[in-house]
C-alpha cells in the first residue's frame, strides 16, 4: 500500500511539474484565436458549399487503381471578395489514398497559422496573413469524421513573425477519401495587392477534374494571364462588378514531375497576375477592370530591356557606394601588373566588386559570421551594372545577356520583366561570362539554369543600341561538374564492425557552391580575398574605424570563435548527408582549397571519421556493404520505368568514387569480381574497375550524367546506368578469416 502511495505522489508532482512547465498562451495569441474560430466557422461554410460534382464521386477508374494516390476532384480558388482589402486563396482536393506513400504524405499538414510577410506579427492586422485548414474522412462503410485547424498542435511561436501548426488526421487509413482545404486570407491595399499564381495542369497522382476559379473587383484590379503548352484560355465574364475567369479540365494523366521534368516546357499551365489597375495603360501599368489575355512576349521583352538600359544609363559616381575605394585598388593593381589581359583585369574588378559588396562589413551590418553569412546575396542588376561600370572605366568591352532560365519559360512566353535574368559577357571566343550567383560565384561562371539558354545582348557601353544580337550561352561538360572522393577505408583494430575512414572531397562547377556555403567560415575566405586582392587593411581595421569599437571588436572575436567551434557539426552533417548515417569519432576536418576564383577552380577538404553499420559478423568473417559507401541512388519506381515526356536534368555531371580497402592481416577480401560494372551509352555511364594492390583492393566508381537533356527515346539508355549504380549500391564484399 506504501509503495502505491508513493507511486501515486510521484506522478501527482511529475503532473504539477509539467503543468508549472507549460507555457501558458499570451494575451494577443487569447484573442486571436477567438477571432480564428469565428472566421474558420464561416470559411467551412464557403469552402464546403463549393458546387462542384466531383466531389461527391466515391470510385477510381481502373486504369489508376495502381496508382499510389488519385485526386478525384482538384478546385483553386482566387478572390477579393470585399471590392480592394481582401484577398483569399482556396485549394480543396479530394484524394483516395491506395497505399502507404499515400497514407503519409496526406496523414498531417504543417501550416502557418498566421505569417506575418512584412514588419511584426499582428494576427488580423493589415500585414498578417492567416491560414485555415480543414479535412473530412470518408470510410468505405460511408461515415466520416472531420477536422479543422483550431484542433491542430502548436508546434512553434515567433511572436515578430508566425504561429505554426501541425494538424494531424486521425483514423486515415489506406482506402479512405479525404477532402481537404487550405485558405489563406490577407488584407490588401495599393501597395501590396498584387499576387502571381500558377496552375499547373498536372500532378505526380492523376487528376479526375481541375477547377479554377478568379474573381476581382473591376473597378479597381486589372487581371492578365497567360496559358502555355497547350492549356485552355480562362472563359471570361462580367458578373456585377466582378470580372470572372474560370476553367475547367478532366482525366489529366500521372506525369513524372519529381523525376527530371520541366513543367514550364512539358506540362499545360496558367500564369495568372491580380494587380491594381489604373487609369491608363502604360510601361509596367495595366489598365483597371481589363483581362489582358496572354499578352505579347515581345512586348514584355522590350520592357525588361529598357529597364536595363535605364539601369545602366542612369549609373554614374553619384549612384555607386565605396566608389573610392574600388578606383584605389584598381589602380594599385593596373600598376603592379602593367601586362595584365583584359580578361585578367575584369576578372579582379569582378572579385574587388564582390569583397566591397558582400564580404567587408558595412556600418549598418549586424554580426552575422556564422554559416547564415555564406548565403548572402547582392541584387543581380546592381552588382552587375556595378562591375560592367567599371569595365567601362577601364576600357574594356562587355555586354549585357538578358537571359530566362531553363526550368522557366522561353522568350516567346515570358509573362513580366522579372523573367529575365542578367549575366555580364565579354567578347570573343573565349567568352568570358560573369553572373551575380551570392558569395562564391566566380569570375567565368554560368549557372546552371541560365545554360543552353539562347539571350538577347544589350551593349554595356552608354548610348549604345537596346538589344546587339542573341547569343547561344554555352552548356558545362560532365567534367566540368565534378565531386571526386578519394577514400581509404580500414577495419578499425578494436572492432572490425567499423569502417575508419580517410576522405578527400573534391567538389567543382555546379557542385561546389553547396558545399561552400555549408563548410567555409566567413573569417577565413574574407581573409583569403583581402590577400588576393592586396587590400592591406584586415577586417579588425576595419571595425575599429567605427565608434564604440573596443566592444565590437570583442564581440567579432566571440562570433569568429563560435563559427570555428560549430564547424565540426557542419563536417559530421556534411558526412551523413554522404553516407547516410552519422559519423563516429570525426577526428578531423580540412577545407584544403576554398575554390573562390576561376583560376583556381577546386574546393577540397579532407576529413577522417568511422562508421558504423557497414559490416556484419558471419561467424569468424565479416560482411562489408561495400556498395553503401558511394551513398545514395536514385530507384526508378516500376510506374516510371515507362515514360513519355523527355528528360530534364539540372546540368551535365560526373561522380567519382577511388576507394581503397586495406585488408587486415590474416584475413582475405572476397567478391570483388560481383562489384565490377560496365555501362556505356550517349546518355551516361556507370563504370566500375577492382584491382588488387599488395594488401589493399582498389575499387575505382565512375558514374557520369553526360547529357543534360535527353529526349524521352533514349530514357531506356539513362535506366541502364541509374538501375547499374542501384545495384552496384546493394553489392558486398567479404573479409574472410584466412
Amino acid at each position: 500500500m506504501k509503495k502505491i502511495i508513493a507511486i501515486f505522489i510521484c506522478m501527482f508532482l511529475l503532473v504539477l511539474g509539467m503543468m508549472a512547465q507549460e507555457k501558458k498562451p499570451e494575451s494577443w495569441d487569447v484573442k486571436a484565436e477567438i477571432k480564428y474560430k469565428k472566421r474558420l466557422e464561416e470559411v467551412k461554410k464557403e469552402v464546403w458549399a463549393i458546387n462542384q460534382e466531383a466531389f461527391a464521386v466515391r470510385t477510381v477508374p481502373a486504369e489508376y487503381k495502381a496508382e499510389s494516390a488519385v485526386i478525384l476532384a482538384k478546385h483553386q480558388e482566387l478572390t477579393t471578395p470585399d471590392k480592394d482589402r481582401e484577398l483569399h486563396k482556396t485549394v480543396r482536393m479530394l484524394v483516395k489514398i491506395n497505399d502507404k506513400a499515400a497514407l503519409e504524405e496526406y496523414s498531417e499538414f504543417s501550416f502557418n497559422q498566421y505569417y506575418a510577410w512584412y514588419g511584426v506579427l499582428d494576427p488580423f492586422g493589415k500585414t498578417t496573413e492567416a491560414t485555415y485548414m480543414g479535412a473530412r474522412v470518408y470510410k468505405a462503410d460511408g461515415t466520416m469524421k472531420e477536422i479543422y485547424s483550431d484542433e491542430a498542435v502548436v508546434t512553434d511561436i515567433n511572436k515578430y513573425r508566425y504561429k505554426a501548426r501541425k494538424l494531424a488526421i486521425p483514423g486515415l487509413q489506406t482506402g479512405d477519401f479525404i477532402d481537404y482545404f487550405i485558405r489563406t486570407e490577407k488584407l490588401i491595399n495599393h501597395g501590396n495587392a498584387y499576387t502571381e499564381e500558377l496552375f499547373l495542369l498536372g500532378d505526380e497522382a492523376p487528376v479526375m477534374q481541375y477547377s479554377v476559379h478568379v474573381g476581382a473587383w473591376e473597378e479597381v484590379f486589372a487581371l492578365e494571364y497567360r496559358a502555355m503548352n497547350g492549356a485552355p484560355n480562362f472563359k471570361q465574364k462580367l458578373n456585377g462588378r466582378m470580372m470572372e475567369l474560370d476553367m475547367l479540365v478532366k482525366n489529366l494523366p500521372p506525369q513524372p514531375i519529381k523525376l527530371w521534368m520541366n513543367p514550364w516546357k512539358q506540362l499545360p499551365m496558367v500564369r495568372l497576375h491580380l494587380r491594381i489597375g489604373g487609369r491608363r495603360e502604360g510601361v509596367g501599368r495595366r489598365k483597371e477592370g481589363t483581362i489582358y489575355s496572354n499578352p505579347n512576349a515581345m512586348k514584355t521583352r522590350d520592357e525588361a530591356v529598357a529597364e536595363v538600359v535605364a539601369m545602366r544609363n542612369l549609373t554614374s559616381k553619384f549612384t555607386l557606394p565605396f566608389l573610392d575605394d574600388v578606383w584605389d585598388e584598381v589602380k594599385k593593381y593596373k600598376k603592379k601588373n602593367k601586362d595584365a589581359t583584359n580578361e585578367e583585369l575584369a576578372g579582379y574588378i569582378y572579385y574587388l566588386v564582390r569583397f566591397m559588396g558582400l564580404y567587408r562589413p558595412s556600418p549598418t551590418d549586424g554580426i552575422v559570421v556564422d554559416r547564415q553569412r555564406n548565403h548572402a546575396k547582392l541584387s543581380e542588376k546592381n552588382f552587375l551594372r556595378y562591375v560592367n561600370y567599371m569595365l567601362v572605366k577601364n576600357d574594356i568591352d562587355a555586354e549585357f545577356v538578358m537571359v530566362t532560365e531553363r526550368f522557366g519559360p522561353g522568350q516567346q512566353e515570358v509573362f513580366e520583366t522579372d523573367d529575365y535574368h542578367v549575366m555580364l559577357k565579354l567578347p570573343g571566343k573565349t567568352g568570358m561570362y560573369m553572373s551575380a550567383d551570392g558569395m562564391f560565384s566566380n569570375a567565368r561562371y554560368i549557372p546552371s539554369e541560365y545554360e543552353g539558354q539562347t539571350a538577347p545582348l544589350i551593349p554595356g557601353g552608354p548610348k549604345g543600341e537596346a538589344i546587339r544580337g542573341q547569343v547561344d550561352v554555352p552548356a558545362s561538360a560532365a567534367e566540368e561538374n565534378r565531386q571526386l572522393e578519394r577514400l581509404s577505408i580500414s577495419f578499425a583494430a578494436a572492432d572490425p564492425q567499423q569502417l575508419q575512414l580517410d576522405r578527400l572531397t573534391t567538389t567543382t562547377g555546379h557542385y561546389k557552391a553547396a558545399m561552400q556555403r555549408q563548410l567555409l567560415l566567413f573569417e577565413d575566405y574574407y581573409e583569403a580575398e583581402r590577400k588576393a586582392l592586396g587590400i592591406s587593411r584586415t577586417f579588425m581595421a576595419e571595425i575599429s574605424d567605427r565608434r564604440g569599437s573596443g566592444t565590437l571588436v570583442s564581440e567579432y572575436r566571440t562570433a569568429f570563435s563560435n563559427a570555428r567551434k560549430d564547424l565540426k557539426d557542419h563536417f559530421e552533417s556534411e558526412i551523413r548527408e554522404q553516407f547516410d548515417v552519422a559519423p563516429v569519432n570525426l577526428t578531423h576536418y580540412k577545407v584544403q582549397k576554398m575554390g573562390l576564383r576561376h583560376t583556381d577552380p577546386e574546393m577540397i577538404y579532407a576529413t577522417k571519421f568511422g562508421l558504423d553499420g557497414f559490416v556484419k559478423k558471419a561467424g569468424s568473417n565479416y560482411i562489408v556493404d561495400a556498395g553503401r559507401l558511394i551513398g545514395s541512388q536514385l530507384s526508378v519506381k516500376t510506374s516510371q520505368r515507362e515514360r513519355k515526356a523527355d528528360v530534364y536534368m539540372p546540368f551535365a555531371r560526373s561522380l567519382e568514387y577511388q576507394m581503397e580497402f586495406i585488408v587486415p592481416a590474416g584475413y582475405t577480401l572476397e567478391g570483388a569480381d560481383k562489384l565490377v560494372r560496365n555501362v556505356d551509352n550517349e546518355c551516361g555511364s556507370f563504370i566500375v574497375t577492382t584491382k588488387m594492390n599488395g594488401d589493399k583492393l582498389v575499387v575505382d566508381v565512375k558514374k557520369v550524367y553526360k547529357v543534360a537533356f535527353a529526349q524521352a527515346a533514349k530514357w531506356p539508355m539513362l535506366l541502364q546506368m541509374v538501375d547499374a549504380a542501384e545495384e552496384f549500391r546493394q553489392q558486398k564484399l567479404l573479409l574472410r578469416k584466412a
